[in-house]
């Protein structure tokens, strides 16, 4: 983003904001309200301590820059999910999520969607089938190996 935002730029990191918002919403994550000890740029990052989650709004120009996050994940010992709007040229906006699990090296997820499966809000690859699913709870992310809500045994 520029030194000197537009109403544009606003509208979008609003939007971004939403969605964010949204997720933390729907999956029932409660926010750490206290003062966090991460540096004063990622201010706008919300942290759900319970879960060991980081909720990252991105924006355009952030988007693919993990590298911050990354920091951050491995100071803070938690996962991130990066939440942005992708606006295509043609058709609606809609939400994805990068989503980075914290260890020793940090694993990126890129490009997943959110999805609502029996109530449980859900990550899906949105280009790369072959990548895994995840599921989002209060207690944090959990990868498809990890539940079988997506076995097509069930379906």
């Amino acid at each position: 983003m520029s030194k000197y935002p537009t109403a544009i730029d606003r509208a979008e990191e609003m939007e971004t904001l939403r969605a964010a918002l949204v997720i933390v919403r729907i999956a029932e994550l409660e926010l750490d309200e206290k003062a966090p000890i991460l540096p004063v740029k990622c201010s706008h990052y919300l942290i759900a301590a319970d879960a060991d989650l980081l909720i990252v709004p991105a924006n355009a120009s952030a988007v693919g820059n993990h590298h911050a996050v990354e920091n951050i994940m491995c100071l803070s010992r938690c996962d991130a999910l990066m939440v942005y709007v992708a606006r295509p040229g043609t058709g609606k906006n809609r939400v994805v999520v990068d989503i980075g699990i914290h260890g020793l090296v940090p694993v990126w997820h890129r490009e997943y969607r959110p999805c609502l499966i029996d109530r449980v809000l859900h990550f899906v690859p949105d280009q790369d089938a072959s990548g895994p699913a995840f599921k989002l709870t209060k207690r944090g992310l959990k990868q498809a190996a990890d539940f079988d809500a997506l076995n097509p045994d069930g379906i």
